[in-house]
């Protein structure tokens, strides 16, 4: 049995007409190895692991299978495009966790497959996104694209966007999932940075060709985005954004979740604030992010405040120029102890560090099955 082949019956699995994925696993799991499945869809022996079926009576499906199964076009189609196909539990596979919703089958198109050997990040966000964050997220795609980690996103318009244009303008490498056919550009205006990405690095998807974006599949595809990471960073997020799923599904998997806080005043923060508030750890200086890698001392690298954390002004900084300068605080917060009646800390006072990221997941986990009528910032509609 060939590679090629295996990759082939693979990839003509995932590409069957109503597949989805639990249907795919189901199929996988019965019959073990593609090229076997394969050719139980073929003899029409899959109807009772096809599952309830909306759209149309189990019968009927399996014959359309049948039909799709027996032609060669996916075969051509990978050959044509260079497609690379993992199947989960290959020791190729990128996402090596056991999780209980991994894709079956995950497909991908680009010059450098050794993006996914590579240390990886997720940044995530709004589409609505305000140029202060559309500017965070771009500088910070950069950062990590320029110190060997790889971004992965959504290659949406927005945050993920902005994301994935610093990493290329790094010269990094960037990997791009998206809930379409991997032959199809969504959104169209994205097109140069599609092209970006599959130069240095790789798109990804778990659709067969010519699969069309469908306002359900985009909160799906966002497993695959937390699955991929080793971090999720959110930099912007409504409070009902697809971003959040996003944190949601990498708390499940339990990668560690960042998020920009902001202001008040601003929703596209509000979801970034709340997160912080369930628990995720505030992203103040982008050598964090390395930190938790283990990469910053292996680059040598010193975290220094960078852009994103904003300057000091005003009578605070006159009063750090000032030695001796007694300026009482307004209000004394609990948890930065100093002498009564300054707000300075004493030397060596080792501040509290965040909650741990996983106590998020159980307020977001009711936003993992969107109703698909609904609108969602993430949906790229």
């Amino acid at each position: 049995m060939s590679a090629d082949r295996r990759a082939v019956a693979a990839a003509t699995l995932a590409s069957l007409p109503l597949v989805t994925a639990p249907r795919l696993r189901r199929l996988l799991e019965a019959f073990g190895d593609p090229v076997a499945t394969l050719a139980a869809v073929r003899a029409g022996r899959v109807t009772r692991f096809i599952g309830r079926c909306t759209e149309t009576d189990p019968d009927t499906l399996a014959r359309q299978w049948r039909e799709f199964a027996e032609s060669p076009s996916v075969g051509f189609e990978i050959e044509a495009r260079g497609t690379h196909v993992w199947v989960a539990g290959d020791t190729d596979y990128p996402i090596p966790d056991p999780l209980p919703d991994r894709p079956a089958v995950l497909m991908g198109e680009g010059q450098r497959p050794d993006a996914l050997a590579a240390r990886r990040v997720a940044i995530v966000g709004t589409r609505s996104a305000t140029p202060h964050g559309l500017a965070d997220a771009r500088e910070l795609g950069a950062f990590l694209a320029g110190s060997g980690v790889t971004v992965v996103s959504g290659l949406a318009i927005g945050i993920d966007g902005a994301a994935h244009e610093g990493a290329l303008d790094a010269g990094g490498l960037a990997v791009g999932v998206v809930a379409t056919g991997l032959d199809v550009t969504y959104p169209r205006r994205h097109r140069t940075l599609f092209d970006g990405v599959r130069e240095h690095g790789l798109v990804v998807g778990e659709h067969g060709y010519g699969v069309q974006p469908s306002r359900e599949r985009f909160p799906v595809r966002n497993r695959i985005i937390a699955a991929l990471a080793e971090l999720v960073v959110v930099v912007e997020a409504t409070t009902t954004g697809g971003a959040r799923i996003t944190a949601g599904y990498a708390g499940e998997y339990g990668r560690p979740v960042y998020a920009m806080p902001g202001s008040r005043r601003n929703p596209a923060a509000a979801g970034c604030n709340s997160l912080i508030a369930d628990g995720a750890i505030p992203l103040l200086d982008p050598g964090d992010l390395l930190i938790a890698l283990g990469r910053a001392r292996r680059l040598g690298l010193r975290c220094r405040p960078p852009a994103l954390r904003p300057r000091r002004s005003g009578g605070a900084a006159r009063a750090r120029r000032r030695p001796g300068h007694d300026r009482r605080p307004r209000t004394q917060r609990p948890d930065r102890p100093g002498p009564a009646g300054s707000g300075a800390e004493p030397p060596g006072t080792r501040r509290p560090g965040p909650p741990p990221a996983g106590a998020l997941v159980a307020e977001l986990m009711h936003l993992r099955e969107p109703d698909p009528s609904a609108s969602g910032e993430n949906a790229d509609f």
